[in-house]
């Protein structure tokens, strides 16, 4: 009778353990995008008020962006993309393989954005840039 007992305590307790080692390991991670308002236009980069005069073509398909300046091509990328509210998103802008840095990205409206780098020149904070200083204005 003793024994019964433990072992009914026994399989009770393995009963209830085994739900939580079931559990899967790994858990799949969902990329994060900007809007399709963001992602199905052109955009022209422009300057801020302490840059020289850019004026470039930038197209998005996903999280990476091409960008035609002065008869070059250049391949950007976003990684690492959090939204952190309606307009507000924060991820990693790669500019080549070797140089990247941590942006905010500002959707203003449907034709308007900025990219603002944490630590821009010239502004006291994280993520302070403006569209006067430290930001990297797109517009339609």
């Amino acid at each position: 009778m003793v024994q019964s007992k433990r072992l009914v305590a026994l399989t009770l307790s393995a009963g209830m353990l085994l739900p939580v080692f079931c559990a899967p390991l790994t858990a799949s991670a969902k990329t994060t995008y900007l809007p399709s308002s963001v992602r199905s236009h052109t955009w022209y980069r422009l300057t801020d008020g302490s840059q020289g005069g850019f004026h470039d073509k930038t197209t998005f398909r996903g999280n990476h962006m091409t960008v035609k300046s002065y008869g070059h091509t250049y391949h950007w990328s976003l990684t690492s993309l959090k939204k952190h509210s309606k307009s507000t998103y924060y991820g990693r802008l790669h500019y080549s393989k070797k140089y990247s840095e941590l942006i905010k990205v500002k959707v203003i409206s449907s034709k308007h954005f900025d990219f603002i780098p944490k630590h821009s020149y010239g502004t006291i904070g994280n993520y302070k840039g403006t569209d006067r200083v430290g930001a990297i204005i797109f517009r339609r």
